[in-house]
């Protein structure tokens, strides 16, 4: 089995790059929740945000991993986010609910927010929560991916930050690259997992990209003159992914997230205020309120077997399932160490000096 790490294409399988170091997961995951107990935050919620974002890494989604971490604890050393908030529902049914963050991490708020969605589910087939006045969850794959372990299918967007993406045939940016991520259980093996954006890539890939000296496809990116532009540095407004497709699920997210929680939409805000307000949807669906558990299975094989036995096209090694590459990692890294670029390693170290913690690679 071949090793993967992050690439422009998922399809790619490259060796470990000259500027990784492979780190343990399980000292990874004590080295961070250090780091926030250090501000306040109670040892199990540092605990649990350490393992959101080491699952994050563990995926492969370096951009929404522990390299954010330094910028979370600055928002909370920097009094913009709360280490202890006190979350509360304002308006809540048996099948939906609507949650206070209290300003508190995003990664805590969106595990609750998805564990009480869950807890809905269970009870009346479909459980949606919406949670306001939070902050950047992370990887919104995470905690779709929560519903798995209750046989649950899983759903999860965001509205986070302003005004960073084109419309569709706009010069100038109007929407936020909200992601939207679905997981479906399987009967073994790795999950169905879909976490896309509405722009064509995630802000923070972009910033990988640039920190492992790659280019932009040409139809990624303006800067802030409207030009398009190749270079990760001077990206500024992202075309929506896939033309009107994109489009729609960024107008989409942001009504939903944003306004059905009681929050503002992207135009309304300033481009950089993630760390002041964000709003998240998580919908759980119990599969068998609708459908035989055995019957929904099978249709899931069906599928993965349909698109594995698809021949590959040239310059592709096979035909996968959304999710199937990421599994993959995960199993290798768990054994191998995730390999975590220098610069990645550098943050950290950085925001460890400052915070007295000791680093240990």
């Amino acid at each position: 089995m071949p090793t993967y790490r992050f690439s422009v294409e998922l399809s790619e399988s490259l060796p470990m790059h000259p500027d990784e170091t492979p780190i343990q997961p399980a000292e990874l995951r004590t080295f961070v929740s250090d780091l926030f107990q250090k501000t306040g935050m109670p040892s199990s919620d540092a605990d649990s945000t350490a393992e959101v974002l080491v699952g994050t890494d563990l995926r492969g989604i370096f951009s929404h991993g522990t390299r954010l971490a330094p910028n979370y604890l600055k928002h909370i050393l920097d009094g913009h986010m709360k280490a202890h908030p006190q979350p509360k529902v304002e308006r809540e049914t048996p099948a939906m609910a609507v949650v206070d963050a209290d300003r508190g991490i995003g990664h805590l708020a969106a595990r609750d927010g998805m564990q009480r969605a869950i807890e809905k589910a269970r009870q009346v087939g479909v459980g949606m929560v919406n949670v306001r006045r939070s902050h950047h969850l992370g990887a919104a794959s995470i905690y779709a991916m929560q519903a798995l372990a209750h046989g649950m299918i899983g759903f999860t967007t965001t509205n986070t930050g302003g005004p960073s993406v084109a419309p569709f045939g706009g010069r100038d940016s109007a929407l936020a690259n909200h992601p939207l991520a679905w997981a479906f259980p399987t009967r073994e093996g790795f999950p169905i997992v879909i976490d896309t954006a509405a722009g064509v890539a995630a802000w923070q890939r972009v910033e990988t990209m640039r920190i492992y000296g790659q280019k932009l496809p040409p139809d990624w990116c303006l800067d802030k003159e409207g030009n398009p532009t190749d270079d990760p540095a001077e990206a500024f407004i992202m075309f929506p992914a896939g033309g009107t497709r994109g489009y729609g699920l960024a107008v989409a997210a942001g009504l939903l997230a944003g306004a059905l929680s009681g929050g503002q939409v992207p135009s309304r805000r300033e481009r950089y205020n993630a760390a002041t307000d964000s709003e998240h949807t998580f919908t759980a669906i119990s599969i068998e309120r609708f459908v035989s558990r055995e019957q929904f299975l099978g249709e899931v094989d069906e599928m993965i077997a349909a698109c594995h036995r698809t021949p590959p096209r040239d310059g592709f090694e096979r035909v996968c399932l959304p999710g199937e590459l990421e599994w993959e990692r995960e199993q290798q890294w768990r054994e191998n160490g995730i390999p975590l670029h220098r610069d990645h390693l550098t943050l950290l170290a950085e925001i460890a000096d400052r915070l007295g913690v000791k680093v240990f690679w």
